[in-house]
């Protein structure tokens, strides 16, 4: 693939077409942020393609930094750029200035598989193929072994065992990967062996020798899928390979968690020290943080976990018990949980305290601040041995992770100011249940919520990380995200769309005939009557008119539930309002479960495609499956109608508590931004369903009075709506649609031919940038894409190199038994060789004169020898 070649901020970058000025504006802004190890908060929306540009750029920069790590005077030649009039030599450069070379990697996060594979995909579409990589994901996504897929839950455990040495002497029996009706274990010993896939990967590391007979490390980009694939082929485990290939990869594929939160970052060991923590999809990250430093628990956990210790002293004169875990242990542990019960009981209801009581019932209980890493040794080490059995290790996994996020600030990884840090930024909670709830036995729960994810991006910090770069089409409003984040970001950018505005028809509309359509939760839930019946007849106007498919979202699940058997229910003509909108496009519905979620995509697709079709209508909740990372591109998504906006419940507990902490850290102009972030950006992310790519276009509905009224919400919506933002009634509606899809084709025609002048002019300024360079790009990059070929061409000359010395060794030890044999025979016969030279007469056994085969040795060489009886 060629690629177009241009220099932003002194670095070239490769990239698979002309970039659009947006688009090298949002890489001009990350390179800004990379060059000066700064933090950078980029936005830039959905379509614009930011997740090529991201890659391109911080590969570019990545690139270029392992040059400099190769050849140190490259950067001072760079850095110093000495003119014609004042050239120096390399031997002449200043050293005082000199920074030893750093060692960097990428870990690019996103919130789900699904969006990992996507970026690997457009990794794929870069120049940057010579960089490795890899991508992290659990044994749930990665493990081959059938008998260990079926532990479920246990999967960790079971993997353990697996990877123990087997003592039975029976033949190891056939495990086909994913093969669930093959027999696997061991007649003899009834007992699963050891995996042989953990035991092939063992083999193959320690084998490996030269890293260029590593079968893994020159093979392109790994999504899971092709991994997994590769892994079959060589039966390796993929889960141990990725982590193995983590170790010298320069970029890293992972999920959110892996990074912010503390237990997975340790246990996987993540080298982040002078790393680019690239987060896409960074709107949520702020949540993310958060969650990953709070709990929640119940007596039943407690309880179970008591169960869980009771049981295992059934279990300490089994040979592979825990030789550190004594039975006083054991006793220790339970006396804790019975005290920690009783505590947790005491706690009122409905009231909050500070982080650091939460210690004090810990403390009290018995995990003190001594003794808590002793314990809760003795806890894992139990809930192994009991994996390894596949018994019940549920309660002791829970308390294992409370106990862990309960002294998170106290290990390792915390700032040296727990008590500060739990007063300041920590609540303790145990919700109040009605008095017929309690009756049904259900339990309360108790909730340590952290309410300032600067808690973890603080401490990913002090671990020395390059730069964060966090990205999405939707982290506006900017000021209340970077405040809850906790450091700085020094680097901002809000991006252009790469698209014009005739290429979006945006209605507000805040009334259907005599009835408003004010979504407010007191009003809803005053006028649903009215107002469920009145949108009814907005989303059945659209769907007549607009093709293909039609994308509704609500701002709750109950809302969507409510106003569906609303239309249901009501009278339309000869039938229903639902089965009148069913008629111009079949109504789908966001699954519940997130594994039902890519079959109704398969079928919804499937449904847009077909000849002659109305199209589809997929109905979906804001902050929900459909409403992120889904691609509707083209006629996936001609159209969509925003009902209402998601705020939180204001009295939600957690919400409640989440405002005051703002209010009393950061004042009450910060509480408002801060909810007004939390209604509008799930909205904006919604919103950008509808546009894909530069070539793409559709309309977009927004039913609320709020969207006409408050200029709060309009000031926070996508500067690319805004543009074409219009505030119409609802007879206008049919017509301004009609207009816009009869007239687009027509308009985007022209569109394409201003955006390919636009892009033959920068293609134009990129060539003489190229001409005027006097180090071109191939310098820096172009050589690097020969890497694996010459690598290659480098791995077959040593395979022929170690080839001929081979047979020159097996040729020299023939020679020298040949020699060895003429001599007995010499002897035998008593022949003896005599050389005579012009200065004197003598017997030369180790003459290295060249024989001519006749018994004389030739005179132009110099002695002469004879043989003589």
């Amino acid at each position: 693939m060629t690629m177009e070649k241009f220099k932003i901020h002194d670095i070239w970058v490769h990239f698979p077409f002309v970039p659009y000025p947006s688009q090298e504006a949002f890489m001009a802004k990350l390179l800004e942020s990379l060059n000066g190890g700064k933090n950078g908060l980029l936005e830039s929306p959905t379509g614009t393609g930011k997740t090529l540009c991201l890659l391109c750029a911080s590969m570019a920069w990545l690139d270029l930094e392992k040059r400099y790590k190769e050849i140190p005077d490259l950067r001072l030649m760079n850095e110093s750029g000495p003119s014609a009039e004042n050239e120096t030599t390399g031997d002449e450069m200043p050293v005082s200035d000199f920074k030893p070379p750093k060692s960097h990697k990428i870990y690019f996060c996103s919130r789900t598989h699904s969006q990992i594979m996507q970026a690997i995909q457009e990794f794929k579409n870069t120049g940057y193929q010579h960089l490795r990589t890899t991508v992290l994901a659990s044994r749930n996504h990665l493990c081959i072994h059938p008998s260990a897929k079926k532990a479920g839950g246990n999967l960790d455990n079971k993997c353990r065992s697996l990877r123990k040495k087997t003592k039975c002497d029976a033949p190891d029996p056939l495990v086909i990967p994913d093969i669930e009706d093959v027999p696997k274990k061991c007649q003899k010993c009834n007992c699963d062996h050891t995996c042989p896939f953990y035991t092939n990967f063992q083999e193959m590391k320690k084998a490996k020798g030269d890293e260029l007979d590593f079968p893994f490390t020159f093979s392109g980009a790994f999504d899971q899928k092709t991994l997994i694939e590769k892994c079959k082929k060589y039966s390796v485990c993929p889960f141990y390979m990725s982590r193995h290939l983590k170790e010298t990869a320069d970029v890293i594929f992972l999920p959110y968690s892996y990074i912010f939160n503390p237990h997975i970052l340790k246990g996987l060991n993540l080298d982040i020290m002078n790393a680019i923590i690239i987060i896409d999809e960074g709107h949520n990250l702020e949540k993310v943080c958060e969650e990953n430093a709070s709990f929640s628990i119940q007596f039943s956990d407690v309880d179970n976990c008591s169960k869980e210790l009771k049981n295992a002293l059934e279990y300490t004169g089994d040979e592979k018990f825990p030789a550190s875990v004594r039975e006083r242990d054991l006793h220790e542990l339970q006396e804790i949980l019975v005290k920690l019960r009783k505590n947790l009981e005491l706690l009122e209801a409905d009231k909050a305290r500070n982080g650091q009581f939460c210690i004090s019932i810990f403390s009290d209980s018995g995990f003190t601040k001594k003794e808590w890493r002793r314990q809760l040794h003795n806890l894992k080490e139990v809930a192994q041995f009991f994996g390894e059995k596949e018994l019940k290790t549920e309660g002791m996994r829970k308390i294992t992770n409370v106990v862990t996020t309960v002294f998170y600030l106290d290990s390792d990884d915390g700032d040296g100011s727990q008590e500060s840090t739990l007063e300041k930024s920590f609540v303790l909670y145990k919700e109040k249940l009605t008095p017929e709830t309690i009756l049904t036995g259900v339990e309360p729960k108790i909730f340590l919520w952290c309410f300032d994810a600067g808690v973890i991006m603080k401490s990913l910090q002090r671990k020395g990380v390059h730069s964060f770069i966090v990205t999405s089409g939707t982290l506006s409003p900017l000021e209340p995200l970077k405040s809850s984040l906790g450091i700085t970001f020094e680097v901002e950018l809000i991006n252009e769309h790469v698209i014009d505005t005739s290429q979006v028809l945006a209605l507000s509309i805040g009334r259907v005939e005599k009835a408003s359509l004010d979504a407010r939760f007191n009003y809803r839930e005053r006028n649903k009557d009215i107002l469920y019946p009145a949108f009814g007849q907005l989303v059945l106007k659209v769907a007549e008119v607009s093709p293909k498919g039609l994308l509704i979202f609500f701002p709750s699940g109950k809302v969507k539930k409510d106003c569906l058997d609303n239309w249901n229910n009501t009278p339309f003509q000869d039938s229903s309002l639902y089965d009148a909108i069913e008629k111009q496009k079949v109504i789908y519905e966001e699954p519940k479960n997130s594994s039902d979620l890519p079959g109704l995509q398969k079928v919804f697709f499937k449904k847009i495609a077909e000849p002659n079709s109305k199209g589809a209508c997929l109905v979906g909740v804001l902050s929900g499956k459909v409403s992120e990372g889904i691609d509707f591109k083209d006629d996936l998504g001609r159209a969509v109608i925003m009902f209402g906006i998601p705020f939180p419940p204001f009295m939600d507990p957690w919400v409640k508590h989440k405002r005051k902490h703002i209010c009393e850290h950061r004042g009450e102009e910060a509480d408002e931004d801060w909810y007004l972030s939390q209604g509008i950006r799930p909205v904006n992310q919604a919103l950008g369903r509808i546009i894909r790519h530069q070539g793409d276009y559709g309309v977009v509905v927004l039913a609320d009075t709020r969207y006409i009224i408050d200029q709060r919400i309009i000031k926070e919506l996508p500067g690319w709506l805004k543009k074409a933002r219009e505030v119409v009634a609802f007879p206008q509606v049919s017509y301004r649609l009609k207009n816009f899809f009869s007239t687009i084709p027509s308009k985007m025609k022209n569109i394409k031919k201003r955006t390919e002048i636009q892009q033959e002019k920068i293609r134009e300024r990129h060539q003489k940038e190229m001409e005027i360079e006097e180090h071109p790009a191939y310098d820096y990059h172009d050589l690097s894409n020969l890497k694996m070929v010459e690598t290659k061409r480098k791995q077959i000359l040593s395979k022929e190199i170690l080839d001929l010395e081979k047979k020159i060794q097996s040729a020299s030890a023939l020679t020298q038994s040949l020699l060895v044999e003429i001599a007995e025979t010499k002897v035998k016969i008593g022949i003896r060789e005599v050389c005579t030279t012009a200065a004197d007469n003598c017997t030369d056994y180790d003459s290295d004169c060249e024989s001519t085969g006749d018994g004389e040795w030739d005179e132009a060489i110099g002695p002469k020898c004879k043989m003589v009886n």
